[in-house]
């Protein structure tokens, strides 16, 4: 089965200057790797961050052996490592080491270069346990000491937890010109049949189509519900602030992922289920910043929600709520929390989900965060900060990672109640679509409140 590089955002100009110099430097086939036992097709993470060494001519090792990891092919128990090395004295093979975590776990020899200092690829498998690994490149010749050359974040495939009739009768979704994610209820390459935001159906004729994800992110609110407000800081930002992270997150593992809502249009409760339908994933999580507790509280009152219909919801839910909660009571804040603080579930009067993220999403194992009380201005105040939407992105990511790799259960469990009040949000009431074929509605996925800012002014 091909290779399949994972599709990313590159944010600054520079980066893809080097790697369109990478491509006329260094060119090489690679192979086609052995058929994988997965369901759906194999995914080969695409390695876009940095080296010293990452390419002949540019870093500080300019005029010594270098290198750098191109790619790596998760599987089961073991990793298939892609990797490229020159030495610019010698047309001599080099030696090299593959480390996880450390630990050398293979040793090998590069294939001899056509001629001096020019560019190598090679392919090593390694073997693993399942799981998320640092997997290094090291130099390994007698007449050099040991030297990492470049280390990346990877995870062999995860275990497939999603339901097998949701994935058989997905359709995908399409990321719109404009960047607006719209799921697929018919049609064909090129021409594809969407549902647009605000439930509407219409065609469409060019965009980019994703068959699968293995995770979804929901960025809670956008457009004209703002959510939670303190301030200049409003939850509609922050969630995709957040939800963004860990979509770099996840694809930084080789694991797809996708987000539901791209930018600050309205996205009602309907479409961002269906999109998650539509790409069958393992796990569905929205991400949400609470408002209205005031009761003081020692530690954060971090809340997770899943599914009454979902009961192994639960376990991911009770470690989402351990790594959350950890990630937040790191920070010093006032903080102030409520009895649902946990894993909870909440219920209707008629004893059904009341949250439509759980109740228009059956087959998948959904989940709400709530990190901390944006209403509450202590907590804002660290918020905003890069470095703890940072530990929020990575308490997701680890908590996620820690439910498919391990059977941990969670201890945190919260409550099962009923509470049918609501803000009413989230339907297709004053729905205002944002264009699909032209402008940049889905342009606002990055990282940073201060550029979502001076967009949204």
């Amino acid at each position: 089965m091909r290779k399949i590089a994972v599709m990313r955002v590159f944010r600054h100009p520079s980066v893809l200057l080097v790697f369109s110099l990478l491509a006329v430097l260094i060119q090489f086939d690679q192979p086609q790797a052995t058929a994988q036992v997965e369901a759906e097709p194999s995914t080969s993470l695409q390695i876009d961050r940095q080296s010293p060494g990452v390419a002949p001519g540019l870093g500080q090792w300019f005029n010594s052996p270098r290198g750098h990891i191109a790619w790596i092919e998760p599987g089961t128990n073991s990793m298939l490592v892609g990797a490229l090395m020159a030495d610019p004295d010698t047309a001599d093979p080099l030696r090299f080491e593959i480390l996880v975590d450390g630990n050398v776990v293979s040793t090998g020899l590069a294939p001899t270069p056509p001629s001096v200092g020019a560019p190598v690829a090679l392919e090593q498998p390694i073997q693993v346990n399942g799981g998320a690994y640092e997997v290094c490149l090291r130099l390994a010749d007698n007449d050099n000491p040991a030297r990492t050359m470049h280390c990346v974040d990877a995870a062999t495939t995860p275990p497939n937890r999603a339901d097998s009739s949701l994935v058989a009768s997905a359709q995908g979704v399409v990321v719109s010109p404009s960047g607006v994610v719209v799921p697929v209820v018919g049609g064909s390459t090129n021409n594809w049949l969407v549902t647009t935001p605000c439930g509407n159906t219409t065609s469409l004729n060019q965009g980019t189509f994703i068959d699968r994800a293995r995770v979804v992110i929901d960025a809670g609110h956008g457009g004209s519900e703002s959510g939670a407000v303190s301030g200049n800081l409003l939850e509609k930002q922050l969630n995709l602030v957040i939800a963004d992270l860990v979509i770099d997150k996840f694809e930084a593992l080789g694991i797809p992922a996708q987000i539901t809502r791209t930018g600050d249009y309205r996205l009602p409760i309907r479409t961002r289920a269906d999109i998650a339908d539509s790409l069958a994933p393992d796990v569905f999580i929205s991400i949400h910043h609470n408002g209205g507790a005031v009761r003081r509280a020692s530690s954060p009152g971090t809340e997770i929600f899943y599914s009454e219909v979902r009961p192994r919801s639960q376990r991911l839910a009770a470690i989402l709520y351990e790594t959350m909660h950890a990630a937040a009571d790191q920070f010093d804040a006032a903080w102030v929390d409520t009895v649902n603080r946990g894993a909870s579930v909440r219920l209707n009067d008629n004893g059904d989900d009341l949250f439509g993220i759980h109740r228009f999403t059956p087959q998948i194992d959904s989940i709400i965060t709530e990190f901390a009380y944006l209403s509450n201005p202590s907590e804002a105040a660290i918020l905003g900060r890069a470095d703890v939407q940072e530990a929020q992105a990575q308490s997701i990511v680890d908590g996620v990672l820690q439910w498919w790799f391990t059977d941990d259960a969670g201890t945190s469990l919260g409550r099962r109640f009923t509470d049918p009040s609501s803000s009413g949000t989230g339907g297709f009431d004053s729905c205002l679509e944002p264009s699909l074929t032209s402008g940049t509605a889905g342009t606002y996925g990055l990282s940073n409140l201060e550029d979502q800012g001076s967009r949204s002014r």
